[in-house]
């Protein structure tokens, strides 16, 4: 029988360190009430302070109902969404053109997004339980009410559903690796980008795996292109391609809360008179200093993969889909709350190493929702959905704008660190054979 050698003092330090990183999630989330309370408004990063609350919702669900879903919407998500819009809205409150006016008509919307968010607690909590169960309330907390969870359900994103199958998929409330694989499925054609965390299985040579995930896949996206009668590949890949924000206001909404460096760098690019505001020599700098960082992010996931590909068994399953997952969201754009996925594989990792230890830190401290303008650029009076009254909305350059794709860089830097730290150790990650997907077990690590 194994006998720790930590003392109990010392084997306490994880959970007060954790607790006092959540209690910084929960003072962000106090204060954002109490802005709101006071001012009106939710604060920034949160968008236009709830003026378009659920629009991501009702504007994707108007086209669910109405047809343009694919030409004049140019939607970049295959029909799966749509369909399930249509089960979980009122028909009859898109019958015209007035978006905003639907938030009142649908009361479907508030109860399917609190429907999943709260099932997405109980989900996360029984897939950290079988990573720790002395942090797993903990992880579950700040996974589900960390500043992306919180901002995806203010947005009314289709990210909270998804995230319940990405869960059910990829961590271990679930035992039946068919039905892990079909969840899986299900999560991808909700967003197209998770596809990529096929890349995790797929070094570790989980062939069966692999093979059963894109097989669901397909089947789902066959089934659901055949009931809702559009979105076919072409059009889809098409207008993924075709998607750009070009114009310099939606640039800077964009960055305000991102999960990369990419609106800065449009926006450094754009009509958008940022030198008026920082000066010259701070943008040139910006220009090879963001591109550079992000570089170095893409680098190390290849060098990683390199390695995982060469010294198979060395890294956990898990790091590499959520270093597979990363690649997109320090590349490009998919919005600041899809690192949601990225930090649920992150809360994966034990307490144990530096390298993992810094990430768990760093990751806790991405999700508390608190942002600070530090240059305002604007002035507004906007209608508050929340509070139902006219209020002064300031508009500016955040903290966050800068801090939070960079905290999203040093995740990835520290996990790249790690998996290079556990190949040249050359122990073999173990127990993966009792999570089919590849979620290693914390001991194994």
């Amino acid at each position: 029988m194994h006998v720790s050698k930590e003392s109990p003092a010392k084997s306490r330090w994880p959970i007060i360190i954790e607790l006092g990183l959540l209690a910084l999630i929960g003072a962000g989330l106090v204060n954002t009430a109490w802005f709101l309370y006071y001012q009106g408004y939710l604060p920034q990063p949160f968008f236009y302070g709830s003026q378009s609350l659920f629009t991501d919702w009702t504007v994707s669900a108007f086209f669910s109902h109405n047809p343009g879903t694919y030409t004049s919407f140019e939607s970049v998500y295959p029909p799966l969404s749509f369909i399930f819009l249509k089960i979980f809205s009122i028909s009859a409150c898109y019958d015209q053109d007035d978006i905003l006016s639907a938030r009142d008509c649908d009361w479907m919307v508030p109860v399917t997004l609190l429907f999943f968010f709260f099932v997405n607690v109980v989900v996360a909590f029984y897939s950290y339980r079988a990573v720790d169960r002395r942090t797993a309330w903990m992880r579950t907390l700040a996974i589900c009410f960390g500043l992306p969870s919180i901002y995806a359900l203010e947005r009314g994103n289709l990210i909270i559903p998804c995230m319940t199958f990405f869960m059910l998929g990829t961590g271990r409330a679930l035992k039946s690796a068919r039905v892990k694989w079909v969840c899986e499925a299900i999560a991808i054609n909700f967003k197209p980008y998770l596809v990529l965390g096929l890349a995790g299985p797929l070094l570790r040579r989980k062939w069966r795996a692999v093979e059963g995930v894109a097989l669901a896949g397909l089947l789902v996206y066959g089934a659901t292109f055949a009931i809702f009668g559009e979105g076919d590949p072409m059009t889809v890949v098409s207008n993924i391609l075709a998607f750009n924000t070009t114009d310099a206001r939606g640039i800077f909404e964009r960055a305000i809360y991102a999960s990369s460096y990419k609106p800065i760098m449009d926006l450094i690019g754009s009509n958008f008179p940022l030198i008026h505001f920082l000066g010259s020599q701070p943008v040139e700098t910006l220009e090879w200093v963001l591109p550079l960082l992000v570089n170095l992010g893409r680098g190390g996931i290849a060098f990683c993969f390199l390695v995982a590909l060469i010294r198979p068994g060395r890294i956990p399953t898990h790091r590499l889909v959520a270093l597979a997952i990363a690649w997109p969201l320090i590349t490009q754009d998919p919005g600041g709350y899809a690192v949601v996925f990225f930090f649920f594989l992150v809360f994966m990792e034990p307490w144990r190493g530096g390298f993992r230890i810094a990430a768990l830190v760093i990751t806790y401290l991405a999700s508390v929702p608190f942002d600070v303008i530090i240059m305002k650029f604007a002035h507004q009076l906007i209608d508050s959905y929340l509070t139902q009254r006219e209020v002064g909305y300031d508009l500016g350059l955040n903290v966050g704008e800068v801090s939070r794709p960079a905290l999203n860089l040093l995740i990835v830097y520290c996990l790249v660190c790690a998996s290079l730290v556990d190949a040249a150790k050359g122990v073999r990650v173990k127990g993966e054979a009792r999570a089919p997907l590849g979620d290693p077990l914390p001991e194994a690590s």
